[in-house]
Protein backbone atom coordinates (compact mmCIF):
# COMPACT_ATOMS: atom_id res chain seq x y z
CA UNK A 1 0.00 0.00 0.00
CA UNK A 2 1.54 3.25 -1.17
CA UNK A 3 1.41 5.85 1.56
CA UNK A 4 1.72 9.65 0.94
CA UNK A 5 3.31 11.88 3.36
CA UNK A 6 1.24 14.68 1.88
CA UNK A 7 -1.98 12.98 3.16
CA UNK A 8 -0.47 12.48 6.67
CA UNK A 9 0.30 16.29 6.88
CA UNK A 10 -3.16 16.58 6.06
CA UNK A 11 -4.11 14.58 9.02
CA UNK A 12 -1.44 16.58 11.65
CA UNK A 13 -3.60 19.76 10.54
CA UNK A 14 -6.82 18.43 10.93
CA UNK A 15 -6.22 17.68 14.30
CA UNK A 16 -4.80 20.67 15.35
CA UNK A 17 -8.33 22.68 13.84
CA UNK A 18 -10.34 20.31 15.92
CA UNK A 19 -8.32 20.72 19.28
CA UNK A 20 -8.74 24.60 18.77
CA UNK A 21 -12.36 24.75 17.88
CA UNK A 22 -13.68 22.40 20.38
CA UNK A 23 -13.73 22.75 24.81
CA UNK A 24 -11.98 20.13 26.77
CA UNK A 25 -14.67 17.46 27.18
CA UNK A 26 -16.20 17.54 30.81
CA UNK A 27 -15.69 15.40 33.59
CA UNK A 28 -18.15 12.54 33.75
CA UNK A 29 -20.13 12.88 36.77
CA UNK A 30 -19.60 10.96 39.80
CA UNK A 31 -19.77 7.27 38.41
CA UNK A 32 -16.98 5.44 40.03
CA UNK A 33 -15.40 3.63 36.69
CA UNK A 34 -13.88 0.42 37.74
CA UNK A 35 -15.63 0.01 40.99
CA UNK A 36 -19.29 0.47 40.39
CA UNK A 37 -21.76 -2.21 41.95
CA UNK A 38 -24.27 -1.28 39.79
CA UNK A 39 -22.54 -2.06 36.18
CA UNK A 40 -19.63 -4.80 37.52
CA UNK A 41 -20.11 -8.06 36.83
CA UNK A 42 -17.19 -11.13 37.48
CA UNK A 43 -16.77 -14.40 34.82
CA UNK A 44 -15.08 -17.24 36.18
CA UNK A 45 -12.17 -18.22 33.69
CA UNK A 46 -11.35 -21.89 32.91
CA UNK A 47 -8.36 -21.66 35.50
CA UNK A 48 -11.19 -20.39 38.05
CA UNK A 49 -9.89 -16.69 38.14
CA UNK A 50 -12.15 -13.95 37.91
CA UNK A 51 -12.33 -11.48 35.15
CA UNK A 52 -14.01 -7.85 36.52
CA UNK A 53 -16.12 -6.25 33.95
CA UNK A 54 -18.35 -3.62 33.39
CA UNK A 55 -21.73 -3.14 30.88
CA UNK A 56 -22.92 0.46 30.12
CA UNK A 57 -25.82 1.22 27.17
CA UNK A 58 -27.37 -0.82 24.51
CA UNK A 59 -26.53 -1.43 21.23
CA UNK A 60 -23.87 -3.00 18.96
CA UNK A 61 -21.12 -4.29 21.22
CA UNK A 62 -18.15 -2.04 21.77
CA UNK A 63 -15.04 -3.86 24.14
CA UNK A 64 -12.11 -1.33 25.81
CA UNK A 65 -9.57 -2.60 27.22
CA UNK A 66 -6.94 -0.65 29.12
CA UNK A 67 -3.15 -0.18 29.41
CA UNK A 68 -1.33 -1.98 31.63
CA UNK A 69 0.07 -1.59 35.44
CA UNK A 70 -1.90 1.80 35.63
CA UNK A 71 -4.61 1.44 33.48
CA UNK A 72 -8.04 0.66 34.91
CA UNK A 73 -11.56 0.66 33.44
CA UNK A 74 -11.38 4.30 34.50
CA UNK A 75 -8.72 5.34 31.62
CA UNK A 76 -12.09 5.60 29.44
CA UNK A 77 -14.08 7.43 31.97
CA UNK A 78 -14.14 9.94 29.40
CA UNK A 79 -15.09 8.20 26.23
CA UNK A 80 -17.83 5.70 28.22
CA UNK A 81 -20.52 8.42 28.39
CA UNK A 82 -20.45 8.70 25.00
CA UNK A 83 -20.05 5.68 23.71
CA UNK A 84 -23.21 4.15 25.77
CA UNK A 85 -25.36 6.66 23.69
CA UNK A 86 -25.09 4.42 20.91
CA UNK A 87 -23.51 1.39 22.19
CA UNK A 88 -23.44 -1.85 24.83
CA UNK A 89 -19.78 -1.01 25.94
CA UNK A 90 -18.12 -4.04 27.51
CA UNK A 91 -15.21 -2.25 29.76
CA UNK A 92 -12.99 -5.16 30.70
CA UNK A 93 -10.61 -5.69 33.51
CA UNK A 94 -7.13 -7.15 32.85
CA UNK A 95 -6.41 -10.06 34.38
CA UNK A 96 -4.34 -8.77 38.28
CA UNK A 97 -5.68 -4.71 37.43
CA UNK A 98 -8.34 -3.27 39.51
CA UNK A 99 -10.91 -5.92 40.87
CA UNK A 100 -10.08 -8.82 38.58
CA UNK A 101 -8.27 -11.64 40.21
CA UNK A 102 -4.40 -12.62 39.64
CA UNK A 103 -5.05 -16.17 39.86
CA UNK A 104 -1.91 -18.53 39.51
CA UNK A 105 -0.25 -18.41 35.90
CA UNK A 106 2.19 -16.10 34.67
CA UNK A 107 0.34 -13.44 32.48
CA UNK A 108 1.06 -13.59 28.88
CA UNK A 109 -0.73 -11.60 26.19
CA UNK A 110 -2.32 -14.96 25.07
CA UNK A 111 -3.79 -15.12 28.54
CA UNK A 112 -5.04 -12.00 28.58
CA UNK A 113 -6.79 -12.43 25.13
CA UNK A 114 -8.30 -15.33 26.09
CA UNK A 115 -10.02 -13.66 29.07
CA UNK A 116 -11.12 -10.36 26.79
CA UNK A 117 -12.50 -13.62 24.49
CA UNK A 118 -14.50 -15.39 27.11
CA UNK A 119 -16.05 -12.28 28.36
CA UNK A 120 -16.87 -11.11 25.22
CA UNK A 121 -18.81 -14.28 24.17
CA UNK A 122 -20.26 -14.21 27.42
CA UNK A 123 -22.17 -11.02 26.68
CA UNK A 124 -22.96 -11.04 23.16
CA UNK A 125 -22.72 -13.12 19.98
CA UNK A 126 -22.09 -10.32 17.63
CA UNK A 127 -18.86 -9.42 16.08
CA UNK A 128 -17.19 -6.12 18.30
CA UNK A 129 -15.27 -3.00 17.95
CA UNK A 130 -12.66 -3.42 20.17
CA UNK A 131 -11.02 -0.35 21.72
CA UNK A 132 -7.84 -1.13 22.60
CA UNK A 133 -4.53 1.46 24.47
CA UNK A 134 -1.56 -0.01 25.52
CA UNK A 135 -1.42 -2.77 26.68
CA UNK A 136 -5.03 -3.47 25.72
CA UNK A 137 -3.88 -2.19 22.23
CA UNK A 138 -1.65 -5.15 22.40
CA UNK A 139 -4.28 -7.71 23.84
CA UNK A 140 -6.75 -6.25 20.53
CA UNK A 141 -4.35 -7.23 17.73
CA UNK A 142 -3.56 -10.52 19.18
CA UNK A 143 -7.36 -10.65 19.78
CA UNK A 144 -8.17 -9.89 16.45
CA UNK A 145 -5.36 -12.48 15.31
CA UNK A 146 -6.47 -15.47 17.07
CA UNK A 147 -10.17 -14.66 16.51
CA UNK A 148 -10.52 -12.50 13.69
CA UNK A 149 -14.31 -13.44 13.87
CA UNK A 150 -15.00 -11.48 17.17
CA UNK A 151 -13.41 -7.71 15.85
CA UNK A 152 -15.39 -5.54 13.27
CA UNK A 153 -13.28 -2.53 14.12
CA UNK A 154 -10.62 -2.23 16.31
CA UNK A 155 -9.14 0.69 17.55
CA UNK A 156 -4.56 0.27 18.36
CA UNK A 157 -4.10 3.16 20.48
CA UNK A 158 -0.24 3.68 22.05
CA UNK A 159 0.45 0.11 21.59
CA UNK A 160 3.79 -1.48 20.24
CA UNK A 161 4.45 -4.99 17.98
CA UNK A 162 7.29 -6.28 20.04
CA UNK A 163 9.27 -5.95 23.18
CA UNK A 164 12.69 -4.79 21.07
CA UNK A 165 10.02 -2.39 19.64
CA UNK A 166 10.62 0.01 22.50
CA UNK A 167 12.12 3.32 23.00
CA UNK A 168 15.87 2.90 24.25
CA UNK A 169 16.20 2.06 28.10
CA UNK A 170 12.51 1.10 28.31
CA UNK A 171 13.50 -2.50 28.31
CA UNK A 172 16.03 -2.24 31.33
CA UNK A 173 13.38 0.08 33.18
CA UNK A 174 10.61 -2.99 33.20
CA UNK A 175 13.53 -5.69 33.91
CA UNK A 176 14.05 -3.06 37.42
CA UNK A 177 10.45 -2.87 38.01
CA UNK A 178 8.99 -4.51 41.20
CA UNK A 179 6.36 -4.20 43.69
CA UNK A 180 8.31 -2.48 46.35
CA UNK A 181 9.74 0.23 44.06
CA UNK A 182 6.43 1.07 42.58
CA UNK A 183 4.96 1.49 46.10
CA UNK A 184 8.20 3.79 46.59
CA UNK A 185 7.91 5.94 43.55
CA UNK A 186 4.51 5.86 43.76
CA UNK A 187 2.44 5.38 46.90
CA UNK A 188 -0.73 6.97 46.79
CA UNK A 189 -1.30 4.82 43.33
CA UNK A 190 -0.35 1.63 45.15
CA UNK A 191 -2.56 2.50 48.35
CA UNK A 192 -5.62 3.57 46.44
CA UNK A 193 -4.75 0.45 43.96
CA UNK A 194 -4.72 -2.02 46.84
CA UNK A 195 -8.27 -0.77 48.05
CA UNK A 196 -10.59 -2.45 45.60
CA UNK A 197 -7.74 -5.59 44.56
CA UNK A 198 -9.38 -9.25 45.67
CA UNK A 199 -6.15 -9.58 47.02
CA UNK A 200 -3.95 -6.90 47.66
CA UNK A 201 -1.26 -8.77 49.75
CA UNK A 202 -0.47 -10.04 46.60
CA UNK A 203 0.54 -6.78 44.94
CA UNK A 204 4.44 -8.00 44.77
CA UNK A 205 3.66 -10.90 42.95
CA UNK A 206 1.12 -9.19 40.35
CA UNK A 207 3.65 -6.73 39.02
CA UNK A 208 6.50 -9.95 38.80
CA UNK A 209 3.63 -11.35 36.65
CA UNK A 210 2.78 -8.56 34.88
CA UNK A 211 6.38 -7.98 33.95
CA UNK A 212 6.53 -11.71 32.52
CA UNK A 213 4.07 -10.79 29.91
CA UNK A 214 6.10 -7.51 28.82
CA UNK A 215 9.46 -9.24 28.68
CA UNK A 216 8.29 -12.36 26.78
CA UNK A 217 6.22 -10.88 24.44
CA UNK A 218 5.76 -12.65 21.25
CA UNK A 219 6.11 -10.15 18.39
CA UNK A 220 3.45 -9.56 15.75
CA UNK A 221 5.25 -9.61 12.19
CA UNK A 222 4.30 -7.42 9.47
CA UNK A 223 3.01 -10.67 7.55
CA UNK A 224 0.43 -10.98 10.30
CA UNK A 225 -0.60 -7.08 10.01
CA UNK A 226 -1.51 -8.10 6.16
CA UNK A 227 -3.43 -11.04 6.84
CA UNK A 228 -6.06 -8.69 9.06
CA UNK A 229 -9.23 -8.16 7.14
CA UNK A 230 -11.01 -5.31 9.37
CA UNK A 231 -10.82 -1.53 9.26
CA UNK A 232 -7.97 -0.64 12.26
CA UNK A 233 -7.52 3.23 13.39
CA UNK A 234 -3.58 3.28 14.52
CA UNK A 235 -3.39 6.14 16.94
CA UNK A 236 -0.34 7.60 19.20
CA UNK A 237 0.84 10.20 20.92
CA UNK A 238 3.78 12.88 19.27
CA UNK A 239 5.42 12.71 22.18
CA UNK A 240 4.93 8.54 23.41
CA UNK A 241 7.73 8.09 25.65
CA UNK A 242 7.53 4.35 24.89
CA UNK A 243 6.88 4.27 21.22
CA UNK A 244 8.12 6.67 18.59
CA UNK A 245 5.90 8.33 15.64
CA UNK A 246 7.96 6.33 13.15
CA UNK A 247 6.68 2.34 15.04
CA UNK A 248 3.11 3.87 14.50
CA UNK A 249 3.37 4.66 10.97
CA UNK A 250 5.21 1.41 10.42
CA UNK A 251 2.35 -0.66 12.52
CA UNK A 252 -0.15 1.48 9.81
CA UNK A 253 1.46 0.92 6.52
CA UNK A 254 1.49 -3.06 6.56
CA UNK A 255 -2.66 -2.94 7.87
CA UNK A 256 -4.94 -3.45 4.27
CA UNK A 257 -7.63 -1.47 5.63
CA UNK A 258 -5.77 1.11 8.34
CA UNK A 259 -5.90 4.86 9.21
CA UNK A 260 -3.69 6.63 11.15
CA UNK A 261 -4.10 9.30 13.97
CA UNK A 262 -0.87 11.06 15.34
CA UNK A 263 -1.94 13.54 18.28
CA UNK A 264 -0.46 16.51 18.43
CA UNK A 265 1.04 17.27 21.87
CA UNK A 266 0.48 14.57 23.72
CA UNK A 267 2.72 11.75 25.73
CA UNK A 268 1.53 8.45 25.65
CA UNK A 269 -1.64 8.71 27.91
CA UNK A 270 -3.71 9.74 24.72
CA UNK A 271 -6.99 9.73 26.05
CA UNK A 272 -6.11 12.14 29.22
CA UNK A 273 -4.03 14.23 27.09
CA UNK A 274 -6.26 14.69 24.44
CA UNK A 275 -10.01 13.53 25.63
CA UNK A 276 -11.36 15.78 23.18
CA UNK A 277 -10.13 14.68 20.11
CA UNK A 278 -9.75 10.96 20.40
CA UNK A 279 -13.74 11.04 21.28
CA UNK A 280 -14.19 12.50 18.05
CA UNK A 281 -11.45 10.75 15.95
CA UNK A 282 -13.18 7.35 17.80
CA UNK A 283 -16.75 8.42 17.31
CA UNK A 284 -15.80 9.02 13.58
CA UNK A 285 -14.09 6.06 13.08
CA UNK A 286 -16.55 3.50 14.28
CA UNK A 287 -19.38 5.07 13.40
Amino acid sequence: MEIQFKSICHLLLFSMVILLAKPVLAQSGNVPYGNNPDAGHYLKMADSTKIYYEVYGKGRPVVLLHGGLFGDISEYEKLIPKLSEHFKVIAIETRGHGKSEIGEQPFTYELMVHDAYTVIRHETSDSTIVIGFSDGAVIAMKLTLLHPEIVRKMVFAGGNLALEGYRQGIKERLKNLTGKSMEQDYPDFVKDRKKIMPQPERWDDFVEKLKNAWLNQTPIMPEQLKAIKCPVMVVGGDRDQYNGVDDFFNTYKFLPRASLAIIPNSDHIVFYRRPDLMEDIIMAFIN
